[in-house]
């Protein structure tokens, strides 16, 4: 009997030993975790290149061409009498019967070329366009008429839009002090609105035009001046 419990010891020991074997060998056999990626470098450009760097890079992408008007041809076009764009039939200037109280011989007034804010200083006249009695208002007849006096006077336009907000940050004092002075034409500066900026470039000076209109009503401003200094190269 004590023989019999001995094998049994024996060979429970065996067991036993086996099982840490197998253990141990399963442990030496798993492979070690992977060592760290070595630290990218960077270089000083890229560092540099973060969000505080958009600002610079967006400001050298918004950057456009000043206005050159030697570009545009010269018009020769015998001018009609002041303030030289003639409205279509059935519209009016408010001041119709007296359009020298809506001119000032010596002003200073912006125009929006499509790539700068110019500052004109000549002979400027404002006004706002309305309806005669028994006509509707129509703000396409108006636009589309204006766009065809101007251009029959060898003008040509140069957008369709006014500056943006970032033109009127930078000259927010000035363009404030314009609206105050020209009201009828006021809603043509402000940034981003609806506004045609025309030119007719005459051998010995600038007109430009600027037609602004809502639904019911519209405004033009004509200033005259010296040609703009073409940009340096």
């Amino acid at each position: 009997m004590r023989k019999n419990w001995t094998l049994l010891a024996l060979a429970m020991t065996a067991t036993l030993l086996a099982g840490c074997s197998k253990q141990e060998d399963a442990a030496s056999a798993t492979p070690e975790p992977a060592a760290s990626a070595a630290p990218v470098e960077t270089s000083e450009s890229d560092a540099t290149a973060g969000p505080e760097a958009a600002p610079a890079a967006e400001a050298a992408a918004a950057t456009v061409a000043d206005f050159d008007i030697t570009s545009l041809p010269v018009s020769a076009t015998e001018l009609p009498d002041w303030p030289y764009v003639a409205l279509p039939a059935g519209y009016e200037f408010d001041d119709a019967d007296d359009l020298g109280k809506r001119s000032k011989d010596l002003a200073r007034v912006p125009v929006w070329t499509g790539s700068q804010l110019l500052w004109v200083e000549g002979k400027v006249f404002s006004d706002n366009i309305d309806n005669s009695d028994g006509k509707t208002y129509s703000k396409f007849e108006v636009r589309k008429n204006i766009q065809q006096a101007v251009e029959a006077l060898g003008g040509v336009r140069l957008g369709e839009r006014s500056f943006d907000n970032a033109v009127y940050k930078a000259n927010e004092k000035a363009v404030d002090d314009f609206r105050k002075e020209f009201s009828r034409i006021r809603d043509a500066y402000w940034y981003d609105s609806d506004a045609d900026t025309y030119v007719i470039h005459r051998a010995d000076k600038a007109i430009w035009v600027v037609f602004q209109s809502g639904n019911n009503q519209g405004a033009l401003m004509v200033a005259e001046g010296p040609l703009p200094e073409a940009p340096t190269k």
